[in-house]
């Protein structure tokens, strides 16, 4: 069960939370010389990623990548990329070691095993990994009824990235499967609004795991999850 933790607002919730994501990464770079961060993008972790970028760390010592990517440019405004490139990696943190998800094939399915192959690189368990969700319950680019959920949600995979064509959005995508995202110390899950609220409970109260996919993380034991949520 996830521990849900309650802030007045954004700018007490994105202080405490780059605060406790600082400590965890100079934690492990003082336990195992480097640390692992994965994140997501969109709006939400913007004012957060900043704070973090001010957290002085040896952030030469930190490997971060993403929690899925839209299957475009980055320097597209869609790209998730380009929003952690602009928000995140900047001063001291552009020293840290960063895994693309996108690549130069034509198509996600096309670029999957490029992709697998940079992921090859990055440090399991991960330290964090900081994960969004949508108000159809989807967590990294795992949609409700995709043609390769079951495949991105099978704990026996071996795979760290499947390409993912969602039925309820845009564009392609590459997503890191459960497996990789539940193999991490930490796992937060960033909320802002009533509706993310009332999502996240409804989900909390059912089982069906394709219905919407971020039941995988809360229903499982394996890693703790702490829900951040702000009105």
């Amino acid at each position: 069960m996830a521990n849900f933790v309650e802030f007045s607002g954004a700018a007490a919730l994105n202080q405490n939370l780059a605060g406790k994501m600082a400590d965890a990464l100079r934690r492990a770079i003082a336990d195992r010389g480097q640390a692992t961060l994965i994140v997501s993008g969109g709006r939400t972790p913007l004012e957060l990623f900043r704070q973090l970028s001010r957290q002085e760390l040896d952030w030469s010592r930190v490997t971060i990548t993403l929690a899925d990517e839209r299957w475009v440019t980055n320097d597209n405004g869609s790209s998730n990329e380009k929003m952690v490139r602009n928000s995140l990696l900047q001063g001291e943190v552009a020293k840290a070691t960063f895994i693309a998800l996108k690549n130069g094939a034509g198509t996600a399915a096309e670029g999957e095993s490029t992709a697998e192959s940079a992921l090859a690189a990055l440090q399991l368990p991960a330290d964090i990994t900081l994960l969004g969700m949508g108000d159809d319950g989807h967590i990294a680019s795992l949609f409700p009824g995709s043609v390769n959920l079951a495949r991105a949600l099978d704990l026996k995979t071996t795979r760290r990235c499947v390409a993912i064509t969602p039925l309820t959005a845009p564009l392609e995508r590459m997503t890191l499967t459960l497996p990789v995202l539940l193999n991490s110390r930490r796992i937060y899950l960033l909320l802002a609004g009533e509706s993310k609220r009332e999502v996240y409970e409804r989900a909390e109260k059912g089982t069906d795991q394709n219905n919407m996919p971020v039941r995988a993380v809360l229903h499982q034991q394996q890693t703790p999850v702490e829900v951040y949520w702000t009105a």
